[in-house]
């Protein structure tokens, strides 16, 4: 059996045929929230423990023995929620039957739909809107931002956010923290936005722990101002709001359910369906996206900047933030591209300056180059800002993206966002008139005590910052 993993082809031998698993005891486990095996369809060909080797380094699927059976366990044990998988999911986009698969949530989310006391409301992330036209029978990478709203409002969702203006949130109190941590050489900080990059420094460099910012990802800080600042002036009580991401990632799904992701007092995000799911979800209801009339996001929190959709494609976290960063600074960029951290290289080291100021940048794309910047690190190299996205690309590459994931797909799609960005008039996040209003009339100021209860968790404990309220921020 051939298959190409990670732009390398691989000819993988099947230990047994799917049929065979009737002989054996196969499991089929639903322990965890995200990620799920079917052993049932298992074939024992190593396509999952291969994927995780090749992007994470990690080779969490552990070849296991049961009977005449060869399985691939999560660390070798029966449960996924007893393992070290960092819920990147890739094994998901190169396992060959199914066994390796997310958790689907698209059941709990028709039942809300139906539910007349919920206000159901979605949340797309950026990388969704250009990775599902060519399952519609479309060329790849076309933005079908406006035909999603569509086609969710189509299934029942009462509203539709863009989760771009979570991360012009995210991005803009980002930017703060890093101008305080370069000003008290507390770096390098490390960013936030991709969970299972978090979970993999708590379970492999829990010394790290400390070093990665305290700002909350963009699907977490959109859903908690929809349940707080959008429920208050819509007069809405929170308990009886549904928030559904749409996201490219599987380990969204843990995100949602990590200890502190509940600011608004219940969680802040209720379920989450992968770009997958959401086209399982699409095409059972005889929806089609190339013939639907195109719709808008839905106001007060559907307009986002350019920056916001960059979040998507890797160092797209990072230069959204050097914009915002600089404009903090008092040193606002007159070249809002910083092309030194695009592309899809796994690695890029940069000297990015702010005024006189040099800040010193690491951007890796999979767990494993991320590993080599740890390593850097550790032997004495200077960083002040690193971001690393789990998958190949960024999200464009996600767990829970259609599959195949070939590379020159997941370019075009990072291609894309690019394109985004530079149409969008608002291009950067503290520009963006929907951040400015909530924060003049809710958050006051970027770390603020009422930012930090709402868009930061707890990775580390740093002060509120002291308000100075103004008309402008």
């Amino acid at each position: 059996m051939n298959i190409e993993i990670n732009q390398k082809k691989f000819e993988l031998i099947p230990k047994q045929m799917a049929l065979d698993n009737k002989k054996c005891d196969f499991v089929i486990d639903k322990s965890d929230v995200a990620m799920g095996r079917d052993e049932s369809k298992c074939i024992g060909c190593s396509a999952c423990r291969v994927a995780c080797l090749e992007f994470n380094h990690l080779g969490i699927p552990v070849e296991t023995k049961v009977g005449d059976c060869t399985y691939f366990r999560p660390d070798g044990k029966v449960n996924f929620a007893d393992s070290n998988c960092t819920r990147c999911g890739q094994c998901t986009i190169a396992c060959p039957t199914g066994t390796m698969h997310e958790i689907e949530y698209i059941e709990e989310v028709k039942a809300a739909l139906a539910d007349q006391a919920k206000i159901v409301i979605a949340q797309i992330a950026p990388s969704v809107r250009v990775s599902v036209s060519e399952s519609f029978g479309l060329e790849p990478a076309l933005n079908m931002e406006k035909e999603i709203v569509a086609s969710l409002k189509q299934l029942g969702f009462d509203y539709v956010f863009d989760v771009n203006v979570g991360a012009d949130f995210t991005t803009y109190e980002e930017a703060f923290d890093l101008l305080d941590r370069v000003k008290t050489h507390d770096t390098p900080m490390f960013t936030s936005c991709c969970p299972a990059r978090v979970k993999y420094i708590e379970d492999f460099h829990p010394e790290y722990i400390g070093n990665i910012t305290s700002v909350r990802s963009p699907q977490q800080c959109l859903a908690v101002l929809i349940k707080t600042y959008f429920a208050k002036i819509q007069n809405l009580d929170p308990k009886n709001i549904v928030v559904v991401s749409i996201m490219p990632c599987v380990a969204k799904k843990f995100e949602a359910r990590r200890s502190g992701e509940d600011k608004s007092g219940t969680w802040d995000v209720d379920y989450v369906l992968t770009t997958r799911e959401f086209i399982k979800m699409v095409k059972a209801s005889n929806i089609d996206l190339a013939k639907i009339e195109p719709q808008d996001f839905d106001s007060v929190l559907g307009e986002a900047s350019g920056a916001g959709a960059i979040y998507g494609a890797t160092g797209g976290v990072m230069e959204s933030a050097l914009r915002t960063a600089a404009f903090a600074a008092g040193h606002p960029l007159e070249k809002l591209e910083v092309e030194a951290v695009r592309g899809m290289d796994d690695i890029k080291r940069v000297t990015f300056k702010i005024g006189d100021q040099e800040i010193k940048i690491g951007v890796a794309a999979t767990l494993a180059n991320a590993e080599i910047i740890i390593e850097e690190i550790k032997n004495g190299a200077h960083f002040d800002y690193v971001e690393v996205m789990a998958c190949p690309g960024g999200c464009v590459g996600g767990g829970g993206q259609p599959k195949p994931a070939k590379h020159e797909i997941i370019d075009l799609r990072r291609q894309a966002l690019y394109k985004i960005d530079a149409e969008k008039t608002v291009r950067t996040a503290h520009e963006n008139p929907i951040v400015e209003k909530i924060y003049q009339e809710f958050l006051h100021c970027p770390g603020s005590p009422e930012a930090k209860k709402y868009l930061h968790t707890e990775y580390d404990k740093t002060q509120a910052r002291v308000c100075e309220i103004k008309e402008k921020i």
